[in-house]
């Protein structure tokens, strides 16, 4: 294609590519491609009597279009549009001189031989008209600027695409320099940029040639028909449903472990190829793996063979069943919240122990392979158990009768005195071989201590003063017991120097004295009543005096050490 230079806004070329709608025209016979519309705005201002080669750029002007006209012949509807030749320093001549249509050449030259060029170089007015005329018809449209100079109506072109691609009109402008050497061309630039075209420069008529080949090529050739759409693969899924027994409903959102599987079908490594709940059924490449799943203590596995495209389904059976244990203070009680649930194995071994299988609290349903377990309940020191059998894909209800009591202990020094603070053990009622007993629990005075029924012996202790005797703890009751430990207080005056210990009055047969133990001075100390002897020692020399402590009182004594 043979183009020469035009004028200052040489040639202001916009072809605006429109859908059938726009021109009917140019639609071609059912199955043909669709012709573009172009609209050639031509610059018709004063500049263009300035001379490019020798000559008017205004001659060279009408010799690009004719040739343009004759290289694009058919391939494209054209309209033609001019500014700048009706009216000196009018920015709103702009005019279009041949309506969008078929080409042809001898009435566009003619229409275009007759322009003389006058007036100003509205760029951004003529690309906004434009613009307006493409919003009309929502069409994707392209746009040819070819100028040998800038904006001469005091608008911004770079300024104007940006607002125009904003609005969400659908174009692009490709912009050539022609003879700009000084020149600030950015506006230009920007513009092209700005709507996503390019910016070529031509110093000569020969480069003009080119550069507004290189652009018209473009919109000049038919796109080719779109391509048929690849078809849609179909992924490769696999749904794994999980249930307690063959028959029942499947589980929501059990988890699943997938892994790659080996030559025997068995689990190739530990890393799992995918897992978890949510994403069931999962995406995998077609092949061999090995499927696993835990719910509760509950276990399934087996392998699976996925083919390519679809869903590959398979069931995994736990074979198990659901077990609830509630405990009771007594037949017909209500459950005790507080108490804990241990399930072992149904099996005793050695010394009476059963194997740990799971635990949880009242409110636990236990998911258990199907079989005989033994449910044991716990509360404080209380503790009971049943056998249960649990069968698959079914709930198993067991009761287990605690037979709790509740123990609460309180010391007294002596009838009809105030409670006062002290330790309490609890010990099994029988006595072992050597004569001691088992300690079952122990804790201070406050607590309400959780036994099963039966009858214990209860030791009260504070400080040096203990007591104890026997008592029966109720299923499902409150068991309140009071100890009198037959005491009083002991308080020594002395100096803070002398070391005092609180010996038994009476002698033994070789003349020593039972050590109760060390007082500090002006200290109290709970004491059994009865008498006693207080030894002072300092540097070496002693000093005691004897003293009754009488139960429920508060014996005082001085101790002197000369």
């Amino acid at each position: 294609m043979s183009y020469a230079a035009l004028g200052r806004i040489l040639c202001f070329f916009l072809f605006l590519t429109a859908p059938v709608q726009l021109f009917a025209q140019a639609a071609g016979p059912a199955g043909t491609a669709q012709k573009e519309n172009v609209m050639l705005i031509l610059d018709a201002s004063g500049s263009m009597w300035g001379r490019v080669d020798g000559r008017e750029k205004i001659v060279v002007a009408r010799e690009v279009v004719g040739a343009v006209l004759a290289d694009i012949g058919d391939k494209v509807t054209l309209g033609v549009m001019a500014y700048g030749h009706r009216a000196k320093g009018d920015c709103n001549d702009i005019e279009t001189v041949v309506p969008a249509g078929p080409v042809n050449a001898a009435q566009t030259m003619a229409v275009i031989n007759a322009l003389s060029p006058k007036g100003k170089t509205p760029i951004s007015e003529a690309v906004r008209r434009a613009a307006g005329e493409l919003r009309s018809t929502e069409a994707k449209a392209t746009v040819i600027l070819v100028s040998d100079g800038l904006e001469t109506c005091e608008a911004d072109p770079c300024a104007l695409a940006s607002e125009l691609e904003k609005s969400g009109v659908d174009f692009t402008v490709h912009v050539v320099g022609f003879d700009l050497k000084g020149e600030d061309t950015r506006t230009l630039q920007c513009l092209a940029e700005n709507t996503g075209g390019k910016y070529l420069s031509a110093d000569n008529a020969d480069e003009l040639n080119s550069a507004i080949g290189e652009v018209v090529a473009e919109v000049a050739v038919a796109p080719p028909p779109p391509a048929a759409p690849e078809p849609e693969a179909k992924p490769t899924l696999l749904k794994v449903e999980v249930f307690y027994a063959t028959g029942g409903e499947a589980l929501e959102n059990a988890y699943v472990s997938v892994f790659a599987a080996d030559n025997e079908g068995g689990k190739a490594g530990a890393k799992a190829v995918t897992a978890g709940s949510k994403n069931n059924p999962f995406k995998v490449q077609p092949g061999s793996y090995f499927l696993e799943t835990r719910v509760g203590k509950a276990f399934a596995s087996g392998p699976v063979d996925v083919a390519d495209g679809g869903t590959t389904q398979v069931a995994l059976v736990l074979n198990a069943g659901l077990l609830k244990v509630a405990a009771l203070a007594e037949e017909g009680g209500k459950p005790l919240d507080e108490a804990y649930i241990y399930v072992e194995e149904a099996e005793a071994g050695a010394g009476g122990n059963r194997g740990a299988v799971t635990s949880g609290n009242q409110r636990t349903q236990f998911v258990l392979p199907e079989g005989r377990y033994y449910a044991r309940a716990v509360l404080g020191k209380a503790s009971a158990g049943t056998e249960v059998e649990v069968k698959a894909g079914q709930l198993s209800e067991t009761a287990v009768i605690i037979g709790l009591g509740v123990l609460q202990v309180t010391g007294i020094p002596a009838e009809g005195a105030k409670p006062i603070s002290s330790y309490v053990n609890i010990y099994e009622v029988e006595k072992q071989l050597d004569g001691t007993r088992k300690r079952v629990t122990a804790g201070n005075a406050r607590n309400q201590f959780k036994l099963s029924a039966g009858q214990y012996f209860v030791e009260v202790i504070a400080e040096k003063a203990k007591a104890g005797q026997e008592v029966e703890v109720s299923a499902g009751k409150l068991t309140e017991v009071t100890v009198n430990l037959n005491a009083g207080a002991l308080s020594v005056s002395s100096d803070k120097k002398t070391y005092l210990v609180v010996y038994k009055a009476e002698k033994n047969l070789d003349g020593t004295r039972d050590r109760i133990g060390g007082i500090s001075a002006g200290k109290p100390l709970m004491m059994p009543a009865g008498k006693y002897v207080v030894v002072g020692t300092r540097d070496k020399k002693n000093a005691e005096a004897e003293v009754e402590v009488m139960p429920g009182k508060l014996a005082e004594v001085t101790v002197t050490v000369e």
